[in-house]
C-alpha cells in the first residue's frame, strides 16, 4: 500500500516539501492542502500598471544575470527612518508613496552610490513587516519538537514561522520536513 503524506500549506516550504517528497525512488502519495486561491504563500508576483512584474516576498528576487539594467533592487526602510518620515508628515503620520520612494532613492544613493533613477518602481508600506521571532521562540520550538517525538506523532513543522524567514531557509525547512516524513535523517 502506498503511503500518503499530507502537506498543509502551499507556501514555499510546503511546495519544497512536496517537491522533495516526489523526487524519492518510491514516492508516497502527496496531498497538498492550501487555504487560499493561489500557491506561494507570501511570495508572489505583482504586475504594475505599465506591465512591469515585481516579485514580492520575504526577500527581493533579482533576475538572472549581471547587475545592471535588469537588476531588481528591493529597499526596506523601517525603524527610525520610517518614524522620522511619519514625524515629517505631521499629524496622522501618513507618508505619501512619492516621499517613501524619494527616501529609498536617497538611501540607495548614499549606501550603494546608485544615482540613476529606477526604470520602474513599486511602493508598499507594510507596518511591522521585518520578521523577528519573539523572546523564547527557540525554547518553545524545542519543546514542540520533544512533544512530537515523545508522542510519536507523524507531524513535522516547516516554514518561516519556525527556523528562518529567508527564502532559502523556507526551502531547506521544507526539505527537512520531507526527509522526516520519509523517515530519513534530515
Amino acid at each position: 500500500m502506498t503511503r500518503t503524506v499530507v502537506v498543509l500549506g502551499g507556501g514555499i516550504s510546503g511546495l519544497a516539501a512536496c517537491y522533495h517528497l516526489s523526487r524519492v525512488p518510491r514516492p508516497p502519495k502527496v496531498v497538498l492542502v492550501e487555504g487560499s486561491e493561489r500557491l506561494g504563500g507570501w511570495i508572489r508576483s505583482v504586475r504594475g500598471e505599465d506591465g512591469a512584474v515585481f516579485e514580492l516576498g520575504p526577500r527581493g528576487v533579482r533576475p538572472a544575470g549581471a547587475a545592471g539594467a535588469r537588476t531588481l533592487l528591493m529597499v526596506m526602510l523601517g525603524g527610525s527612518w520610517l518614524q522620522g518620515l511619519e514625524a515629517e508628515a505631521g499629524r496622522g503620520g501618513e507618508v505619501a508613496p512619492a516621499r517613501l520612494l524619494r527616501r529609498a532613492r536617497e538611501a540607495v544613493a548614499a549606501q550603494l552610490g546608485l544615482e540613476e533613477p529606477p526604470a520602474r518602481s513599486l511602493v508598499h508600506l507594510h507596518r511591522r513587516c521585518i520578521p523577528q521571532y519573539t523572546l523564547g521562540h527557540w525554547q518553545r520550538l524545542e519543546s514542540a519538537a520533544r512533544f512530537l517525538s515523545a508522542s510519536r506523532l507523524p507531524l513535522s513543522l516547516a516554514g518561516a514561522s519556525y527556523e528562518g524567514v529567508a527564502v532559502n531557509d523556507c526551502i531547506e525547512s521544507g526539505r527537512r520536513a520531507a526527509a522526516r516524513a520519509l523517515g530519513a535523517d534530515p
